[in-house]
């Protein structure tokens, strides 16, 4: 890599980066642990990717872990975040082999992370890396994925409360960006409430699926940030609030599913700027891990519908501070979680 690991600008005082390569398979891997408290595993994803170079790896590694910290304390969780890449090509990798692999990788780390399904896997690739790790979550009854559907449409009824006064979504219209397992059920949930969806997606069999079952309308992802409509809910990869996004966006709400959807943080304050009220990636898109704390506490699942109906009071708050001190949401939700976090590492002397 070219960039010395200390000096990395997404460097945030993570406590281990492990790197991983099976020469059987050609799987180059890395996790990191960005904090770890009470003797608790870290928690976070794995995520497949056919990066372009270990250097954006690297930098992904940084952010997502980092961004699971602050999903975990906004959560009202102790666990520390972590996060796990494979630079690995999914469509001439052999899968199994790789998964075994990974799992090995998992296994060695002697329980420091427990990860699981992220972008590019699939639930039947954890019970691959099962094989060979138990240090792994989010496999019980309660998928992640409809939990975070369920934690992003309650962060939109907490924005639209917000700038209305009530999260009465009848009439309103709503673009999804992503139509995978967490876009295509807030579509359902979306219709439910009465709100119009217009959607993209990359993957045909995806667009497919939607036409036949929802009554909505499909444009390019090239451009659905810039759909006139109320609310924009980005639910594929990262990165699409960017400069040239922010000027094309028209929607007075931004809450989706994506991680890392602030391409650089001053883009946050450039929402705010142009009086787009953005809900925190970090807060919105916590379901998955509280299915997963689920799986690691031994709770039954209204301990999970709990924590959801509170990402409500989270986001109050946030939007409170943000008011009272005129900055933007994405700086108010990250003093509340640092102030978290920085509790949590007192704690651990």
């Amino acid at each position: 890599m070219n960039t010395v690991l200390f000096d990395h600008p997404e460097f945030d005082g993570h406590v281990n980066i492990f790197a991983h390569f099976d020469e059987k398979t050609g799987l180059k891997a890395m996790s990191a642990v960005h904090r770890s408290w009470n003797g608790k595993p870290a928690v976070g994803g794995c995520r497949l990717r056919n990066y372009a170079s270990a250097d954006e790896a690297f930098t992904d590694l940084l952010r997502l872990s980092k961004g699971m910290t602050y999903k975990s304390v906004l959560a009202g969780l102790d666990y520390g975040g972590s996060k796990s890449v494979m630079i690995a090509n999914p469509e001439t990798m052999d899968r199994r082999d790789t998964f075994l692999a990974m799992g090995d990788f998992v296994e060695s780390l002697g329980g420091k992370i427990s990860t699981g399904v992220d972008v590019g896997l699939t639930a039947a690739d954890v019970e691959v890396m099962g094989e060979r790790t138990s240090y792994l979550g989010g496999r019980g009854a309660l998928a992640p994925d409809l939990v975070t559907a369920y934690g992003v449409l309650t962060s939109i009824l907490a924005a639209v409360r917000h700038r209305k006064g009530n999260d009465d979504l009848t009439g309103m219209h709503v673009a999804v960006q992503g139509l995978g397992k967490v876009g295509y059920k807030l579509v359902e949930l979306l219709l439910e409430r009465g709100a119009k969806v217009v959607a993209a997606e990359v993957n045909e069999d995806s667009v497919a699926r939607a036409r036949d079952n929802y009554s909505i309308d499909i444009v390019d992802p090239s451009v659905i940030h810039a759909q006139d409509v109320d609310i924009y809910s980005p639910c594929a990869l990262g990165m699409v609030i960017n400069d040239q996004s922010i000027n094309e966006i028209s929607a007075g709400i931004v809450a989706g599913a994506a991680n890392n959807q602030l391409t650089l943080p001053g883009h946050g304050v450039s929402l705010a700027k142009k009086g787009v009220l953005y809900v925190p990636d970090y807060i919105s898109n916590c379901g998955g891990l509280l299915a997963v704390a689920n799986d690691l506490e031994k709770s039954d699942e209204s301990w999970v519908w709990d924590k959801v109906a509170e990402i409500a009071g989270t986001l109050d708050e946030v939007f409170t501070l943000a008011d009272r001190e005129g900055i933007a949401t994405s700086d108010a939700a990250d003093q509340i979680g640092a102030a978290r976090i920085a509790a949590f590492d007192k704690q651990q002397g």
